[in-house]
This record gives C-alpha cells, sequence and structure tokens, in this order.
C-alpha cells in the first residue's frame, strides 16, 4: 500500500513500496503552469542537474558519486503534461535488499538526490555558471537540429498556428530561439530560486524500501512552505477557426499534417472512447488510416495520429511523395467517413483495443511511469488510474461508441509542407 504524507504545504512525499523491483526510482517532481518564457530556464536547469552542484562542483565528481553507489543512474526532464510544466529528476539504485548483507545504500542516494535538485552550484557569476554555456549551445543544436528535419519542422508550423493563442504549446520544451539567446547564468540562478520557492513538489520513492526510513530523511530537506498550484491539468484555451495552407521546403519528401480539435477531456467522461476512436483512425499498427494510406494505396512512408486528450487535439502526419496530397487528403476524408458509417470490423477494433492494453500492461512494469501517473492521479483525485480499469474501459468500448466520437473530429488546421520532387519523378 502506497504511503503519501503532506510534509509541507505544496510538498508531498509518496513512497510506494514493493518487491518487484530490484532498484528504488527516487523522484523528485517540480510542478509549476506551463509559460513560453520558463521553458528555456527550466530546460536548461535539468540538463543541469546532471553535471554539476554545490556538493558535487564537475560532472567527475558526480559519476564518482553515482559510481560509489554500484552505479545508479540518473534521468532528468521536462514533461509537458496539458497547462502544466514538470521538472523532473530521477535517481534509480540498487535496493538494499540485493546488497551484501548489512550494507545500505538508501541514505547516501537520497542525500545524493538532495544534493542534485536542492543545491546547485551557485555564485556571483549565476546557475553552474561555468558550464551554462555549453548547455545553452547544446540547447541551440538540439532547437536547430529539430527545425532541420522535415517531419518536425511541419509538425511544429501546423501546431503554431493551432495554439496561436497559446504558443507554449506549440513550442518545443527547450524553447524558442529567442527564449534560448536571451537565457543567462544570472537569471537562471533567479528562476531556480522561483522554482524552489513556488513549484508544488512532489517527491515519489517506488520500490522495496521502508516508508518511515524514507521520511525520516526526505522530511528535513530545506523546502519551505508554499502555495499549490491551482492551474488545472487540462488545457482549455482558445482554438482558432480553420485554415488551409502550404509552403515549399527545400526537402525530397512532403509532409501533410491535420489538427483536429475533439470535444474530449484527460480521464474525463468520454475518454477512453476517444483513446479507442484515435487509435483505429491513425493511431496504432493496426489503423484504419495505416491501412489505406500506406498499405493499400502505397501514397506515404507513413501515416498516422496522436491524440492529446489534455488539450483536446489529435495531430495527423504523413510523409508522402510530391504532387500526391490531393489523394491523400481524400483518404483520411473517407476514412474518417467509413468510421463515422461503422465501416470497419469487429476484429480490427478488438485488434486496436488489444494493442493498447498491450502498452499500457508493458508501462506499468516501469518505475519512471509508476511516478508519471501518480503525479497525474493528484491533480485528478476522481479519476481510476489503476491498470486494471484501463483494461476493463478500453475494452468496454462498442462500435456505436466509436462510431459516436468519429462524428466528432473538427478540421481546424490544414498544413501541407510540400517538398521539391526530385528530376525525373
Amino acid at each position: 500500500m502506497a504511503f503519501s504524507q503532506r510534509l509541507k504545504s505544496g510538498v508531498r512525499l509518496t513512497v510506494v513500496p514493493s518487491k518487484k523491483f530490484k532498484t528504488v526510482a527516487a523522484t523528485v517532481n517540480f510542478i509549476a503552469p506551463l509559460q513560453l518564457e520558463t521553458l528555456t530556464p527550466r530546460q536548461l536547469i535539468v540538463n543541469l542537474w546532471p553535471v554539476a552542484n554545490a556538493q558535487y562542483p564537475d560532472p567527475t565528481a558526480l559519476t564518482v558519486a553515482l559510481q560509489d553507489l554500484y552505479g545508479a543512474s540518473l534521468r532528468t526532464g521536462v514533461d509537458r503534461e496539458g497547462a502544466l510544466s514538470i521538472a523532473t529528476c530521477q535517481l534509480q539504485f540498487l535496493s538494499d535488499a540485493v546488497l551484501p548483507k548489512g550494507e545500505s545504500i538508501l541514505g547516501p542516494a537520497l542525500a545524493l538526490l538532495q544534493a542534485i535538485t536542492l543545491h546547485p552550484l551557485l555564485s556571483t557569476a549565476g546557475y553552474a555558471a561555468p558550464f551554462f554555456t555549453p548547455e545553452q549551445d547544446n540547447l541551440r543544436h538540439e532547437l536547430q537540429s529539430v527545425t532541420d528535419s522535415a517531419d518536425n519542422k511541419a509538425v511544429l508550423t501546423a501546431q503554431a498556428q493551432y495554439f496561436q493563442h497559446a504558443p507554449e504549446q506549440a513550442a518545443v520544451l527547450g524553447g524558442t530561439a529567442a527564449t534560448i539567446e536571451a537565457a543567462t547564468a544570472e537569471n537562471l540562478a533567479a528562476h531556480w530560486q522561483q522554482m524552489v520557492s513556488q513549484d508544488e513538489i512532489e517527491i515519489i520513492v517506488t520500490g522495496d524500501v521502508d516508508p518511515a526510513a524514507v521520511l525520516s530523511q526526505v522530511a528535513a530537506w530545506p523546502l519551505a512552505a508554499r502555495p499549490a498550484v491551482t492551474t488545472p491539468l487540462q488545457w482549455t484555451g482558445q482554438v482558432p477557426a480553420f485554415r488551409q495552407w502550404q509552403t515549399m521546403e527545400n526537402f525530397q519528401q512532403s509532409q501533410y499534417v491535420a489538427l483536429y480539435h475533439l470535444p474530449v477531456t484527460y480521464y474525463g467522461p468520454t475518454y477512453f472512447q476517444y483513446m479507442v476512436t484515435d487509435a483505429l483512425f491513425g493511431g496504432s499498427a493496426n489503423s484504419l488510416l495505416f491501412a489505406a494510406v500506406r498499405e493499400q494505396a502505397s501514397l506515404a512512408y507513413y501515416a498516422g495520429t496522436e491524440l492529446d486528450a489534455q488539450t483536446g487535439a489529435t495531430l495527423l502526419q504523413a510523409g508522402i511523395d510530391p504532387g500526391t496530397a490531393p489523394q491523400v487528403r481524400q483518404i483520411v476524408a473517407d476514412t474518417l467517413q467509413r468510421m463515422q458509417t461503422g465501416q470497419f470490423t469487429a476484429a480490427r477494433l478488438h485488434s486496436v483495443q488489444e494493442e493498447l492494453i498491450a502498452n499500457r500492461l508493458g508501462e506499468s512494469d516501469r518505475q519512471s511511469d509508476v511516478n508519471s501517473r501518480l503525479i497525474l492521479q493528484y491533480r485528478l483525485p476522481a479519476a481510476d488510474m489503476r491498470t486494471a480499469a484501463f483494461v476493463r474501459q478500453v475494452r468496454a468500448v462498442t462500435p456505436a461508441a466509436v462510431q459516436a466520437c468519429a462524428q466528432h473530429y473538427v478540421l481546424v488546421v490544414d498544413y501541407l509542407q510540400e517538398g521539391v520532387a526530385q528530376d525525373g519523378e
């Protein structure tokens, strides 16, 4: 049974004891409203966590500290969950149960996690100043590599149109060229102070551990009380009017991207119906769209959809040959109409449902996914996010429910990034 205790206002510890894992995953999550101007600072901070801190002031010292914990591993990142930004630092290390008798690394491991997340390398020059410039350069190069990719560039262009009133939803998690250039070690230090004092903090530990032992150490971490983050998980911003357009780009392949608005919310009343409907449409290997566009018409290198219930949108993307967009658009429209009129087999629907279930069962055995689900569960306490409930709800979706959901796909963005046909084509 999970142990959960609010240590202070805005700070909670959750321990999920489990003997099925040989490792312990200890995670600190910083939760804040998603904002365009904070994308780059938050990304830089999590990128610098594995580099240096006040106790281990260079990468070599930190690497040695991890090796001393029987080769513990560190994973950091920023996730966009609806209208929230979640910066995460997870330390994974061997459970004391598998170590030589009488030996324990739980205490030193939690102390290291505290040093990494709560005691940064600060100076008058700013946050981790000796290492700031290389990390800023890395972020520049990552953004450039994204925009140099045909498929990523097309998606970003389409998302910028759909989320024109919420640019924080359209940007990559590292921010924009402007926010990356504006970053300095000094303003990063200022943002860190804001993060550590104002972000809601969820500390989650999973594995073969004693909750009391974890509590006795984590309760002493220097975290002040702070107000809870009241921003809802669900994004409910303004959706623009329909737009169809195309651009010419110097890529060999064309990219067709469509964004649909759906009346669905994350774990809302129709969440599972839309999940299954979109998987049948284009979000699975057994989807109707994949079969129609690629396997039957041979018009696409790939084609699929991705549902984001937290924003009420699904993104359709197809990599196609230049000049084939009209046929692809027609096949997409015909596929959606087939779903609206029930022209799909029970066997295909069943295969899609079982694929969704298999993916979820695989995730349930990962400690990182336990952390992610707990955070979302705390934001939506009425939702049943247990795996058994997921399986039951997915299997309960009927062909009639799929037909009903398919009626509510509203096309908002229709964008073609037309490539340049090669000579002789």
